[in-house]
């Protein structure tokens, strides 16, 4: 699934089809001087001919970077206006094809470990009210707004496409910080009441707009384009380890609720004896990967200025702000406090 030229990519290192990249580049590519020293920094230049993904971290860090040098504060938000469902080729046709929304969201959420590794989307319904929920699950990588922006924006681009503009939203979240100047750009594009500094990214629509019917795609093109997909998801998933399907497991709710080895065991099919066994065989065990899960999410907790520490340790499951304090501690060798302050600095 994943030719490479030496250190581009590891085996269980979270990848993103090139594609993206080269989008990126191109929608930006009134400065290419900027461009071109954004791909050197992150060692995204000159890569062989053959490779086809790249890692995660590289691709959002240098999101990120181009914003920052472009000057460019809604640089995510913008490009998810600009692009169309090409950029991500069949996995976008898909979603057009799909026989409603309720199957195009779930269909593109199916297919995404085919574009993307490590990331997690799915749709949730609460009664009259529903939502599309999506996230980076690899925790070290604190900076990553834009890449929530573009994503979030990016469907509900799809969604307009699909509805030719029949569908309204409710409320749209995202998990990071507002802006410093301001959410206008937001509340336009959306349509709707925008919250930053949430637990999640997510927009919010009526549960009744998931029948609306597809007013753009070719349905009889959605066979070859499900039979294509299918196989990219299955090559992705041969090359992924027990130890990372635990890991894919350890989602913020399931941190926050404390979830334990037998809970994780129930939702993989198999025995707490199973999961044990497994993950000694590949040198790891359930503490380490759920210690290490809580230790990303807390630098990205963290990293949110405004978010107070004892939401931080509610959201990491613990009972009270002196258990996230011990392990801070243990993890860092300072407070919550003084990691948040050595950060900012």
């Amino acid at each position: 699934m994943i030719p490479h030229q030496s250190g581009i990519v590891s085996r269980t290192e979270p990848t993103i089809s090139y594609p993206f990249v080269t989008a990126l580049c191109d929608a930006v590519g009134e400065d290419k001087e900027i461009v071109k020293a954004g791909l050197r920094h992150f060692e995204l230049n000159g890569l062989a001919a053959d490779v086809t993904r790249v890692p995660l971290r590289r691709y959002i860090g240098l999101f990120e970077w181009l914003a920052a040098e472009l000057d460019h504060p809604y640089l995510g938000l913008e490009l998810s206006q600009q692009t169309g469902p090409e950029t991500l080729g069949a996995i976008s046709y898909m979603f057009l094809g799909s026989r409603n929304l309720e199957m195009a969201i779930r269909n593109f959420s199916n297919y995404l470990l085919a574009v993307q590794d490590n990331s997690r989307m799915y749709l949730g319904i609460d009664g009259e009210y529903a939502f599309l929920h999506y996230g980076v699950l690899d925790q070290r990588i604190t900076h990553r707004r834009h890449d929530s922006e573009y994503s979030i924006g990016y469907v509900w681009r799809l969604m307009q496409i699909f509805s030719a503009n029949a569908i309204r939203l409710t409320m749209v979240e995202f998990e990071h910080d507002r802006p410093k100047k301001g959410d206008g750009p937001f509340r336009r594009f959306f349509g709707a009441p925008v919250l930053f500094g949430r637990r999640a990214n997510r927009l919010h629509f009526r549960t009744e707009a998931l029948k609306t019917p597809s007013r753009s795609g070719d349905p009889h093109l959605f066979p070859i384009l499900e039979a294509h997909m299918q196989d990219l998801v299955a090559r992705a998933e041969r090359i992924e380890t027990f130890s990372d399907q635990v890991k894919s497991q350890l989602t913020h709710a399931a941190l926050a609720k404390g979830l334990r080895a037998r809970a994780i065991a129930t939702q993989l099919g198999i025995s707490e004896a199973t999961l044990h066994r497994r993950l000694g065989g590949e040198g790891t065990s359930f503490k380490h990967l759920s210690d290490e899960a809580s230790k990303e999410l807390a630098i990205f907790l963290i990293s949110q200025k405004n978010l107070p520490i004892a939401t931080i340790a509610r959201r990491l499951g613990y009972a009270e702000t002196a258990c996230l304090t011990r392990a801070f501690h243990r993890w860092f060798g300072v407070s919550p406090r003084a990691y948040r302050i050595a950060l900012q600095d």
